[in-house]
This record gives structure tokens, sequence and C-alpha cells, in this order.
């Protein structure tokens, strides 16, 4: 996998608030109907927050291993499991996601959340999916389309001038693609039914996170765009799309803005994390 932003930096227990709890029932009535699944392996497991919140559709499952390749993140997951599901035999591996070294043909379902976007050998993470699955077994890939996610605050720019509205998008697609070719895909959930259809994989099906928070344009806070500009690794990006100091004074400036000047036709601001959940069949 290519080397990743560190990810303390994104998981939170937030990540439980993610699904809604009928939508997960709903995602394995259409996965895999009354199909009796037992054991599940998570890629890039992370706290667990993701295959957590399966357990409560996935009713029959009784064993759950948890892939990752950073010690701390098996430890800590390890703990999750046992004060949030005791009832579930669980494992952490701590391996690479393209080579587990997990015994083949051995789970029912295998998954991943945010974890192929981080890649840029994504296919590699898919063929050792479809390896250590079941012939009949369930892939379930979770990505975001985060020009989707980000388009949501951009709107908030509109009472821009056009030409300032270009720029700043600009300067957004230049960082965008340049980490595209060093971190991997922000936008990969548009590319899952590809990447599991060359893996070879069968009954290909896609849906999306049907959750949207709703935030009130007076507490709607955007300081996440500058926290996100302090991190290391976002300054190197900027360096490497040749996004300069003058442009990083340019989007403070408009982030001001916007905390400024929040739109009164708007009252509320639709968040939306626009994953994709792409599901698909071990042959």
């Amino acid at each position: 996998m290519s080397e990743a932003p560190h990810s303390a930096d994104y998981i939170h227990d937030e990540r439980f608030d993610w699904w809604s709890r009928d939508f997960l029932r709903l995602l394995k009535s259409r996965a895999i109907g009354d199909t009796v699944a037992t054991s599940l392996a998570d890629f890039g497991v992370g706290e667990g927050h993701w295959s957590l919140g399966l357990l409560d559709a996935f009713v029959d499952l009784r064993e759950v291993t948890g892939v990752d390749r950073e010690r701390e993140w098996c430890a800590r997951s390890a703990r999750k499991y046992a004060e949030r599901a005791p009832h579930i035999a669980y494992r952490a591996v701590e391996a690479d996601a393209s080579d587990t070294g997990l015994p083949g043909g051995s789970f029912d379902i295998v998954t991943a959340q945010t974890l192929l976007m981080h890649s840029l050998a994504p296919e590699k993470i898919v063929a050792e999916m479809r390896r250590v699955a079941k012939r009949g077994g369930t892939i379930v890939c979770v990505e975001p389309v985060n020009h989707l996610n980000w388009a949501q605050t951009l709107e908030l720019t509109h009472f821009l001038a056009p030409a300032e509205r270009a720029a700043f998008y600009g300067v957004w697609v230049r960082f965008v693609d340049f980490v595209k070719s060093r971190r991997g895909d922000q936008d990969i959930g548009l590319r899952l039914p590809t990447l599991l259809a060359r893996a070879g994989l069968e009954n290909i099906r896609i849906w999306s996170n049907d959750r949207v928070r709703l935030d009130p344009i007076e507490t709607y806070d955007i300081d996440f765009l500058e926290e996100e500009m302090g991190r290391d690794w976002v300054r190197e990006a900027l360096a490497g799309a040749a996004i300069g100091a003058a442009e990083i004074e340019f989007v403070k400036a408009i982030v001001a803005r916007i905390r400024a000047e929040k739109p009164p036709e708007l009252d509320f601001v639709p968040r939306a994390s626009a994953s994709f959940i792409c599901v698909a069949t071990a042959p």
C-alpha cells in the first residue's frame, strides 16, 4: 500500500455514526439474503468501527479477523471487540492488506472500508480479498467519492465571483490529482465495480450510504479546512501540486469569507458522506 497519513488523525468513534442500523440490515438482506455467514475478515480494520457496526445486521457472525498493518490498531480493535462484542471470537492480524498470510478460502464475508483509497495498487488488495473468501463468499468494499463530499462545502462559495470560484475549485482539483498519483484515489468509490469485475468476482451490485447530517447554517463550521491544511502530508501535497503561498492564502481568505458571509438563502447545510458500497460474490 502507499504510505498513508497517520490514520489516528482520521479514525475516531464518530465513525460508529456513519451508518444507520436499518440501512445495514437492508444491506445484509441485499448482500446475502438468508444465507448464514459466521466468519468475516475486515481488511484495514482500524479500531473495528465498520465490522462492529455490521454485527447488528449480520447476526450469525461468530468469528471476526481484523487485518491492519499498524500494530496500534490491531491492539485497539481487540480492545473494542472485547468491550462491545465479547460474544465474537476476534483475532487481530498485523499484515499488509495485499499479502495477509491468511489461509485461502476461509471467510464467508471479506470486507474493507476506506482502505482502497489509500493504496496505489488497490487491485492487489481486492485480489487478496478474493483469495481468502470462501467459494460463494461475499466481498463488501466501501469507499468514498470525495469530490461529491467536498462539493457540499464548495457550494457555500456560490456568492463568489465566477473567476474566484473557478480559482478555488482549481486549487482543489490540482491537490486531489497530485494526491491520487502519490497516495491513492480519493474518488475510488466510482471505480469499485470495475476493480471487482477485473478481479474475477461475480454478481456485482452497488449502493450508496443513506445517512445525511443536517447542520444549521449558523453553527456550520468549516474549520476542518484549515485543520487539514495544517497537516504535514497536506503541506507536502500542496507543494507537490505546485500550489504556492499566494494560492494558499487565497484559499484561506475564501474560507474566512465563507465563515463571515454565510449564505443568507441557506438555513441548513445537508452533509452527506458520499460512499459507495460494492458487493460481489467469489466464484
